[in-house]
């Protein structure tokens, strides 16, 4: 198995990764025909506007006693697996030939997937937000510019934010 971390850097956005994403969506589904699952493009590259590793990730929703067979299906697309990569309850695969991508296979309606889903949307509706993340992610990718670090560098961030979404619909709940 390969080692998880690897260099990173987080470019400018690029108005393609919308149609990259969706793309992928499509052709993991398509491998996935027949599962009861969910795919999503989730990520900063699914955040219009947002700077982002050039790095795709995508969602697949899965039950629990269906994940191996998801797992060994999106292998069989080229994808490399990295088991739960230090997150309980995904599986995690990356491609890194052609265009980049991440796949976190995970408990379809679950916590993760939902949360995923959560950070992603409020980021859309809330530029403040994404304004501030952006920073928050350059500062992280100058002082460390490996994976691990990076993202250890950005956790107050995304759990502010995260925190803010979770506040924003359970407020949109209560109206």
């Amino acid at each position: 198995m390969a080692d998880l971390d690897e260099p990173i850097h987080v470019v400018a956005p690029d108005p393609a990764w919308g149609d990259q994403g969706w793309t992928l969506v499509h052709d993991i589904s398509a491998a996935l025909r027949g599962l009861p699952v969910d795919v999503a493009h989730i990520g900063s590259t699914a955040v219009p506007g947002l700077e982002a590793k050039p790095v795709i990730d995508v969602q697949v929703g899965c039950p629990a006693g269906r994940i191996e067979v998801a797992v060994a299906r999106i292998e069989r697309l080229g994808f490399e697996w990295l088991g739960e990569a230090g997150v309980p309850g995904r599986q995690y695969l990356r491609r890194r030939s052609g265009l980049p991508v991440n796949v976190h296979v995970v408990g379809r309606q679950g916590r993760l997937w939902a949360d995923n889903l959560l950070f992603r949307d409020y980021l859309i509706t809330h530029p403040d937000a994404v304004a501030r993340y952006a920073a928050a992610k350059r500062e992280a990718a100058r002082r460390a510019p490996t994976l691990l670090a990076y993202s250890d560098l950005k956790a107050q961030i995304v759990a502010e934010i995260m925190g803010a979404a979770r506040g924003a619909a359970d407020g949109g709940r209560a109206s």
